[in-house]
């Protein structure tokens, strides 16, 4: 074996920094452009006509202290519009109401989504609706307990007077209610 040492030329840049330190860089700095403010949600905007609409029907007191449509996004890229609501709280506090009138405010915020003026411009809704949940620390928190997603094709043919006696998993792309909360 040959005693000697083998070293390779390295670029001039990298004998101030070794391999590792580059690696490293590279990793911040896509770190820092998914943390960047705007990045991750550049195609995201607010939507303040079907804001407007879904304000104009359904009931704006939560009952109980939280914002009652936090969000209504639309990522203008692929259609898809996300509305995240806060559920009314049922007197009572009876899960199997509070379910209901969930219930009864997805198919209105549905129905005020395509029947806005941004409607054609929607291919896809995904209705979340949030309740609070005490936690480990005794704080509640807003947590989604109820799924909903309705593309514009099947909402095209939906008979909108019929929603109100029909089963959501019947009508919808995708139904779903947290476990414990489900009949």
């Amino acid at each position: 074996m040959d005693s000697k040492q083998y070293t390779t030329e390295l670029p001039v840049g990298m004998c101030v920094f070794g391999e590792m330190h580059w690696r490293a860089l590279a990793t911040l700095i896509v770190i820092a452009a998914l943390l960047w403010p705007g990045a991750a949600s550049a195609t995201q905007s607010d939507e303040p006509i079907v804001r407007r609409a879904i304000e104009s029907v359904i009931e704006l007191d939560a009952g109980r202290p939280t914002a009652r449509l936090p969000r209504v996004s639309l990522d203008d890229t692929n259609g898809d519009l996300t509305v995240i609501f806060a559920m009314r709280r049922a007197p009572g506090d009876d899960p199997a109401r509070i379910v209901d009138f969930a219930t009864d405010d997805v198919f209105t915020i549905l129905w005020a989504v395509y029947a806005s003026g941004s409607a054609q411009r929607i291919k896809t809704v995904t209705v979340l609706g949030t309740y609070a949940v005490v936690g480990r620390y005794a704080r509640p928190r807003e947590i989604p307990i109820m799924r909903a997603v309705l593309s514009a094709e099947r909402a095209a043919i939906l008979d909108w007077t019929t929603v109100v006696s029909a089963d959501p998993r019947d009508l919808l792309d995708v139904w779903w209610v947290e476990g414990e909360l489900r009949g």
